[in-house]
């Protein structure tokens, strides 16, 4: 009851229900004294009573309220409940400013120590069906001796109900409970698994298509009529089907889920989406300035979920207009073909570039961690506005010609997240090859490592490292200027300027190399709510000579970096700093982008 709470007495202090109801108060702060095993972030988080942003002073204070300010009180607590800290209590003291209508809240948590988990009681029932040995997992989110807290209790038993799924049990059910001793701190737990009868995949039926031919859709199947079920399949081919962005729903499982049967008829049911789609995208950086995107997509052209995209680039480095063809299932269902047609201009320090391009490839996926590419670039490339002390250093170049050759790849991704891994590794290789015709010959490899590694205190630790060797067949102008390795940059080794780190020609151009080494060290955290930090140590060098790895004469440069995730897109700033910065270039750099890549 809120009469039954606790104030503490000092000057302008008042109890909850002593507010004068009649009177608009407004909240001045809230502020916490106690809280140890909870963050004041995690403790505000639960309550729907919030000061005004820091950020926006120029806005009004929020009321405040005080059945709504009650209310989260007894949140607080159910928090801590919820971690195992049974009988923690959460008192207030309400300082008032009468003559401005202010309220301060400061929230006193008197923790206790939490109850621990005594016992865990895992049992599988006999429903009378035929059943294999019980697969438990192995290992649960709960364990003996550690805080009891209801999200790893909970998620305990869809651990439980998930390995049955995926062994064949496609009906099972489960129970849980939990004996709280508040006396001694600790709880048992139980759980109750009914794993029903064993079951195979049955036929599939397929709902809510109107343009989209029902065999696009099962073609997707990750399993087949008569395989053991699994959940993983189920989910495999949900996700397979929304990556063809045809659909705005996707929902695939037992057409009839309250009927326990050994065979498991399928259901897929569907909503589409329009087919065509454009979109617009903008932002900025410090290297490609102002930048934008305009797309074109038709994701069903012809039909059997075909891709036609008219892409038009625009940036202070690049402006580029493509068309880009996909064909899915092209010979196997994990292979598709792309056609790429696009005109770039490029302007780089060293030179221009105008290039008219034909990259036709074949993409392969082995499994959901590795793939790989092979293809073959038809290109007709022009320099210009290219330096007489660059010519002269490089011993001439090919300012026009055509490029034309092989090129392959292979990818493997064990990240947890694209966009923001915490754990995981990446590895790619690239291999490019011309001479088959035209007039530029060469081959390079690039090989690059990414590791990401949890380390505690919320930390990633994100390491990465380059390698690239490459080199002219013939005479050194056969490696065309743009096809030579740079360094240096906002993706690159931070302390310096874009492809400012390596050789430079007497009219402070970078003339590139045909050997790279490359690499970073960085520790990432959140700092406040979707502000990250990360510090940072790059390194990296250019060598002229072939096959010349610069492993004693690598640069290196420090420095720390912001991100900060709004509506429009991710804010990121990066302060670097090289040991031994380039002659006339300043002693740090700062790399600043708004808005995604692309």
């Amino acid at each position: 009851m809120l009469a039954g709470w606790l104030f503490a007495s000092s000057a302008g202090a008042i109890p909850l229900d002593g507010l004068d109801s009649g009177r608009a108060w407004k909240l001045k702060g809230i502020d916490f004294a106690g809280n140890e095993k909870i963050s004041a972030d995690d403790l505000l988080g639960v309550m729907t009573t919030r000061e005004r942003p820091w950020y926006r002073f120029w806005s009004d204070r929020p009321v405040f309220d005080p059945v709504t300010f009650g209310t989260d009180l007894e949140r607080l607590e159910r928090l801590y409940e919820s971690r195992g800290y049974y009988g923690t209590t959460v008192s207030n003291d309400l300082e008032v400013d009468d003559a401005e209508g202010l309220i301060t809240a400061h929230i006193s948590v008197h923790e206790v120590v939490p109850a621990v988990i005594s016992e865990i009681d895992v049992q599988v029932s006999k429903d009378g069906a035929d059943q294999k040995e019980p697969p438990f997992p192995k290992e649960l989110p709960v364990k003996r001796g550690q805080v009891f807290r209801e999200s790893d209790y909970q998620q305990a038993e869809q651990v439980l109900r998930t390995a049955f799924l995926e062994n064949g049990y496609a009906f099972v059910k489960t129970e849980r409970h939990a004996e709280v001793d508040l006396d001694d701190r600790q709880v048992r737990i139980r759980y109750v698994v009914h794993p029903g009868p064993l079951a195979v995949f049955g036929k599939t039926g397929v709902s809510g298509v109107t343009t989209v031919d029902p065999q696009l859709i099962t073609r997707e199947l990750t399993y087949r009529e008569g395989e053991s079920y699994a959940l993983s399949k189920v989910v495999e081919t949900r996700d397979k089907l929304l990556a063809l962005d045809l659909f705005g729903t996707v929902r695939v499982g037992p057409a009839d889920p309250q009927t326990p049967n050994s065979v498991v008829p399928m259901s897929i049911e569907v909503t589409e989406k329009s087919h065509r789609e454009i979109k617009v995208s903008a932002g900025y950086g410090t290297e490609d300035q102002f930048r934008t995107q305009l797309e074109w997509r038709n994701l069903n052209w012809l039909g059997g979920g075909r891709r036609l995209s008219l892409l038009t680039k625009y940036s202070g480095i690049e402006t580029s207009g493509s068309i880009n063809f996909t064909q899915p299932h092209f010979f196997s269902p994990t292979t598709q073909a792309i056609v790429n047609f696009a005109h770039n201009q490029e302007k780089e320090q060293t030179y221009d570039l105008q290039a008219s391009r034909f990259r036709p490839r074949l993409e392969h996926q082995f499994s959901k961690t590795l793939s790989a590419f092979i293809g073959y670039r038809l290109e007709y490339d022009q320099l210009s506005d290219v330096a007489d002390a660059t010519v002269q250093e490089l011993g001439g170049i090919e300012k026009k010609g055509l490029l034309s050759g092989p090129t392959l790849g292979l990818l493997w991704n064990t990240t947890d997240d694209l966009l923001n891994p915490k754990r995981g590794n990446i590895v790619s290789f690239t291999f490019d090859n011309a001479g088959w015709g035209g007039k530029y010959k060469f081959y390079k490899f690039t090989t690059e490592g990414k590791k990401f590694l949890e380390i505690g205190w919320e930390t990633v630790f994100a390491s990465r490292l380059k390698l690239g060797l490459g080199d002219a067949i013939g005479a050194e102008k056969n490696l065309p200027l743009f096809e030579r390795f740079y360094s240096g940059g906002d993706k690159s080794v931070r302390g310096y300027g874009r492809r400012r780190l390596g050789p430079l020609s007497a009219s402070d151009d970078p003339l590139g190399g045909r050997s790279l080494l490359e690499g970073s060290l960085e520790l990432r955290r959140p700092i406040w709510k979707e502000l990250n930090g990360a510090i940072f140590v790059d390194f990296g060098q250019v060598s002229r000579r072939a096959f010349d790895v610069p492993v004693d004469n690598l640069q290196f440069s420090r420095g720390f970096g912001l991100s900060y995730s709004t509506p429009i897109g991710p804010i990121r700033i990066d302060v670097g700093f090289p040991f031994n910065p380039p002659r006339g270039d300043r002693a740090w750099q700062i790399h600043f982008s708004i808005g995604g890549a692309f």
